[in-house]
């Protein structure tokens, strides 16, 4: 009862010393990202299956389809002045084409605690986030640089500290999260401490440069192992035409003994089955630190009032070491996007994924084969 009495007096100061006893202040927002995609290349969606003792590619020949990827719908409520809760709720089409709700985000965030600072307690965007609002501004084509690699989740449960000081150009985002994401179960096992700074230097309309850095540390207390990242990025935005961002990461990825060296990825189904086929000789004997890197380029250029260009180019390399030396993924891809009005976004874009190394065994059969795809993609706002 006593920790009850606290939590409640902690609650009361934190939202500013009155409960007010009028609605709170309710806004609904929303926006659906939809798709048709063609694939170029006759292997479309493919996966990898063992067949008569070696592994082969199993495809959709001519794979073509109209596809919802995601939906999401926010509520916000303002409680007290300082007070805000918000949940964002998903939904989405999992490769199998079953689709699916779920809770995205859902915290309480107190504002102005100190000037200019927020905390939030809940299920929330990580720091890195910054990547897909600001350095990658076509979430409606894919994700952001590090989700997409699935070198971090997109949302965790936890809590954080935003803020900025002098006028807004240095901001700042700390946070301890479970570390499981938002699919995962908090077992308990470790926690995330993560932070990332931005200098925002200049204006949209004449010249705005703003570089960040972040550092992540995430161990597995009981394994003794360990996954560590790095962080870097910059955009620069010139007379409101013209778009210009990079990033690049490299972490550290503690791995046990018997598994595969190679750090997450975007591999089709049975692709490292196969390649742990091919050569058993890959599993690690003894725990490990595997090094792991990645960078991507962004352009955006404003060709009429409506109408932009954008382009992309990914590099992901999941094992750094010397003795994987061909194990690299490579991304690009390039479009253009027409906003008849702010609530709708239009894009025809073109996209290729490859491997560096489409042979893994070395058969003169290429299992790992590119992956090209012309795409028209729809961002819908409400």
């Amino acid at each position: 009862m006593k920790r009850f009495s606290l939590a409640i007096a902690l609650a009361f100061l934190l939202s500013g010393g009155s409960l007010r006893a009028e609605e709170p202040k309710v806004s609904v927002s929303g926006y659906v990202l939809t798709d048709f995609v063609y694939y170029v290349n006759e292997e479309g969606q493919y996966s990898e299956q063992l067949v008569s003792g070696d592994y082969a590619l199993a495809a959709n020949e001519g794979y073509n389809a109209f596809e919802i990827t995601r939906g999401y719908l926010t509520f916000s409520a303002q409680l007290t002045d300082k007070v805000l809760a918000s949940i964002t709720t998903d939904l989405r089409t999992d490769s199998d084409g079953y689709r699916r709700i779920f809770a995205k985000f859902a915290f309480v965030e107190f504002r102005d605690l100190a000037p200019h600072t927020k905390i939030r307690f809940g299920l929330q965007e990580p720091p890195w986030a910054f990547s897909d609002a600001e350095l990658w501004r076509y979430r409606m084509v894919e994700q952001g640089f590090y989700s997409y690699w699935g070198t971090f989740s997109t949302a965790d449960f936890g809590v954080s500290l935003l803020g900025d000081v002098l006028d807004g150009l240095f901001k700042y985002h700390f946070a301890i999260l479970n570390g499981e994401g938002v699919s995962g179960i908090e077992t308990e096992r470790f926690k995330e401490y993560v932070a990332r700074f931005t200098f925002d230097l200049g204006s949209a309309d004449k010249i705005r440069f703003y570089p960040s850095a972040g550092y992540s540390s995430n161990h597995h207390g009981e394994q003794g192992l360990r996954d560590e990242v790095f962080m870097t990025g910059a955009g620069l935005d010139l007379l409101g035409r013209l778009h210009l961002a990079g990033e690049y990461f490299q972490g550290i990825y503690g791995m046990e003994a018997g598994e595969l060296p190679l750090v997450r990825g975007v591999w089709p189904a049975g692709a490292l089955d196969m390649i742990e086929f091919a050569d058993p000789a890959l599993l690690l004997v003894d725990e490990k630190d595997v090094n792991f890197a990645g960078w991507a380029a962004y352009a955006d250029i404003k060709l009429l009032d409506k109408l932009n260009f954008f382009g992309r180019y990914d590099l992901y390399d999941p094992n750094t070491d010397p003795d994987f030396d061909r194990d690299g993924e490579t991304l690009w891809t390039a479009g253009i996007a027409y906003h008849p009005i702010d609530n709708l976004w239009v894009t025809l874009d073109y996209r290729e994924f490859s491997f560096q190394e489409p042979d893994p065994d070395h058969d003169n059969d290429k299992e790992l084969p590119s992956t090209r795809a012309v795409y028209t993609h729809w961002k819908i706002a409400y």
